[in-house]
């Protein structure tokens, strides 16, 4: 039962998703039981007519969950819950029409609301509630009572109706509010995520999300054999200018050499603030002569016009240091090679690029 429950559950869901997918399985397991012995209930009893819906709804439950299970796909879940909510609603409508056992039937139609919101969500839960009151309604009192096959009195049909209302009403409250919270604390969640992984300052990766990235596109490279590379790149003479001009001049030069940076590589690529003023340039399936190539552009465009800091222009250079990555050489290694050919430009007289080939 454990294993039938979690079938379909996959780590790279969402929570939410896994969750629904759960209690699908768990849904499609009660139904198809509870529908196949009250089918063989009905069918000793004669019942044939009643025994043949029981059993069809229980085989629809069935291919209900295994739908979800073949088709893992948002459009699969929407069919496989569809079809239990169809499945539901209908033999609601059965025991309404027929009465069921000793007219007791229609106290079943209060599984429809909750079932029908947490399944469909607000929205379409709403809307497939709305057309069930009013097939409910066009049962008990547009065709007079020409399709039951039982008598209900009017009280008991209109009581019925509006405390089927009321616990629809708050069955859509409580989906309403919790998708509400739902989104509220996925955003959070993002958020906090990307903080995590973004610099406050410059808006751009710091040094944990760019360790992300480079043991993604190591992984690539180990199954591809495609090299990548990467550059370090260091503003020059930046503790003069925190020094001359203070720290908040050079955090607007921090942000006005990311912004640069970021408008002038290739979309393909990643830059990201490694430290201090130092940035990390990621170069996905690229040999280090074409990221040289950009790295060059990168550093005549920064060295050929100012800064424009608060209505002042500054005079701005920056070295880099470069390596490229292939399957034989680890991250750390590279990072070495590339802060090490960093230290040569900048001992070469900076406001260059220098390669370092890998160890």
């Amino acid at each position: 039962m454990k294993d039938f429950i979690h079938s379909g559950v996959r780590p790279e869901h969402k929570d939410e998703t896994n969750r629904r997918i759960m209690v699908v399985n768990l849904f499609a397991a009660v139904g198809v039981s509870l529908t196949f012995l009250l089918g063989l209930r009905a069918w000793w009893g004669n019942e044939l007519g009643l025994a043949l819906i029981l059993f069809t709804a229980s085989t629809l439950f069935f291919i209900s969950h295994r739908i979800q299970i073949k088709f893992e796909s948002s459009m699969g879940r929407f069919i496989s819950v569809s079809i239990l909510i169809t499945c539901l609603m209908v033999l609601v409508l059965t025991l309404l029409v027929t009465g069921g056992a000793d007219n007791t039937g229609p106290l079943w139609i209060y599984l429809v609301a909750p079932v029908t919101m947490f399944f469909a969500g607000f929205v379409r839960g709403v809307l497939a509630l709305i057309a069930f009151v009013i097939v409910c309604t066009l049962l008990f009192f547009v065709f007079d009572e020409s399709l039951l096959l039982t008598t209900y009195s009017y009280t008991f049909k209109t009581r019925l109706l509006y405390s089927f209302l009321t616990v629809s009403f708050l069955s859509a409250f409580y989906e309403y509010s919790r998708e509400r919270s739902y989104r509220t604390t996925l955003h959070l969640s993002e958020q906090f995520e990307r903080m995590a992984h973004h610099d406050h300052l410059t808006q751009l990766m710091n040094r944990r999300g760019a360790q992300a990235v480079l043991e993604s596109e190591y992984a690539r490279t180990q199954r591809t054999q495609r090299h990548f590379s990467i550059a370090i790149g260091d503003i020059d003479h930046f503790k003069r200018i925190n020094d001359t001009l203070g720290h908040e001049k050079g955090d607007d030069v921090l942000v006005a050499i990311s912004s640069l940076f970021k408008k002038r590589i290739r979309q393909q690529d990643v830059l990201a603030r490694w430290g201090g003023e130092e940035f990390m340039f990621i170069f996905p399936e690229t040999t280090a002569k074409d990221a040289r190539r950009v790295l060059e552009s990168l550093r005549e465009t920064l060295s050929q016009s100012p800064l424009k800091i608060n209505d002042a222009e500054l005079w701005v250079t920056c070295s880099f240091g470069l390596c490229e990555v292939d399957e034989s050489i680890s991250i750390s290694n590279a990072i070495r090679d590339a802060d090490k050919a960093l230290y040569e430009a900048k001992e070469s007289g900076r406001n260059n690029v220098v390669l370092k080939t890998a160890e």
